[in-house]
């Protein structure tokens, strides 16, 4: 699913309707210093990827008390919305945001059929907008807006670049996949049909879809087995990937074909329990059990807070309002100020290193490579003999070795005009 002309069309009449523009009192900088700095969080809190955009609530909140609710002088102001995993929802609560709340800064997203509606919405409206969902399109034209579009996550070609090599190396080389049938599943199949192939011997056996919301995947285990696969990868989140695992596992398919899990989330693997993910592997942007300080005090506030680990999606929102609140306090509260505040900026923060490179916004940060524990293995090898369910095998860092370089995206800007 992907953001249509219709949409665009629609944002183009909301603006019309309010007289031009979108802009929110806060959208052009330069209000008074104890003015609130308001931030709007879409994300996805309900349908099949609830169990993310609740991690992305609960990172903006956390964030907001770490920071003692204050950018600067300005108190934080937060304004969550639900965006349903629906563009055309997605995109009124971005303009409502905007419109009616008057937001200095959007952010926030589980899927990428939302995060271009938001785009469009911030873009007319001059409001940076921080993207936090994996998706190839936030910041490649004709969507991405130099003075307002940034991306925290990493892209799908980005993660499955750095995780290729391991699953054609560890896990096999004649790979199915098995992807949801919308932008990002679609999304992951090329960037695992480029990157695959680039791997000695190894190559891509088979794809099937399902839609988001799939309680029954029986039918595709004759596919993926008749296949002659014996490496699996599987593409989907939240309720989704519980209902999966457990009908491989019935079926003995994962013990029979290797899986690798494209996101891994701490509440899939709670759900799903030692038994089910012991054996496989996953790939993560952030992982609970990381040795590096800036990970560790993420997971000592929300541990304080919720008494259990966080999940991978919440941390680009502390990420975002970390970077928000820095930015302001530096004098960056206009859109002009803040890109040149966020080009090539390089922090530290709850992913471990991280640069946002100037050319196209887009955050470089560590992808981790996770094996699945058994319960006997999780207060050794995971940390924690409860939450301790994968444990970090490889860390690939974050570099331009796995995106495509500024001069690659500097032609691709040319060539769309």
């Amino acid at each position: 699913m992907r953001v249509t002309a219709a949409l665009v069309a629609s944002a183009a009449l909301l603006v019309s309707a309010c007289g031009g523009t979108v802009a929110g009192g806060g959208g052009g900088g330069g209000g008074a210093s104890d003015e609130p700095l308001r931030v709007g969080v879409i994300t996805g809190l309900t349908g099949a990827y609830v169990q993310l955009g609740e991690e992305q609530r609960a990172g903006a909140e956390l964030a907001v008390q770490a920071l003692d609710g204050m950018a600067g002088d300005r108190p934080i102001e937060l304004i969550v919305r639900d965006d349903q995993l629906k563009p055309d929802v997605a995109l009124r609560e971005a303009q409502a945001l905007v419109q009616e709340e008057q937001v200095d800064f959007l952010t926030g997203c589980v899927s990428a059929a939302t995060t271009l509606a938001v785009n469009q919405i911030a873009s007319q409206a001059g409001v940076p907008y921080l993207g936090t969902c994996q998706t190839e399109q936030l910041n490649r034209p004709p969507n991405y807006d130099p003075e307002v579009t940034y991306h925290l996550a990493p892209t799908p070609s980005q993660a499955i670049k750095a995780g290729s090599p391991f699953i054609c190396g560890q896990l096999g080389q004649r790979v199915f996949l098995l992807m949801p049938d919308y932008a990002f599943g679609h999304e992951q199949e090329t960037a695992y049909k480029n990157a695959i192939p680039q791997q000695s011997g190894c190559s891509v056996v088979g794809t099937a879809y399902f839609p988001l919301g799939t309680t029954d995947f029986n039918p595709y285990i004759p596919t993926i087995e008749g296949s002659g696969a014996d490496a699996l990868v599987f593409g989907g989140a939240g309720r989704d990937q519980v209902s999966f695992l457990r009908q491989a596992e019935q079926f003995g398919l994962t013990d029979r074909i290797r899986t690798f899990i494209s996101i891994e989330d701490l509440t899939f693997d709670e759900e799903l329990g030692f038994d089910l993910i012991d054996g496989t592997w996953a790939m993560a942007a952030f992982y609970w059990n990381v040795d590096d300080p800036g990970v560790q005090e993420y997971v000592e506030a929300f541990r304080t807070e919720y008494g259990r680990p966080p999940g991978g999606y919440g941390v680009y929102l502390w990420n975002a309002l970390h970077l928000i609140a820095q930015g302001v306090e530096e004098g960056a509260d206009s859109p002009e100020a803040f890109s040149e505040f966020m080009s090539g900026r390089e922090v530290s923060l709850a992913q471990g290193e991280m640069t946002v490179r100037e050319c196209d916004h887009q955050a470089l940060a560590p992808v981790y490579i996770l094996e699945g524990l058994s319960a006997e293995e999780a207060a050794d090898r995971g940390g924690d003999p409860q939450f301790g369910l994968r444990a970090v095998v490889e860390t690939v860092p974050g570099t331009e070795e796995y995106a495509p370089t500024c001069e690659e995206v500097q032609t691709e800007f040319q060539r769309a005009g």
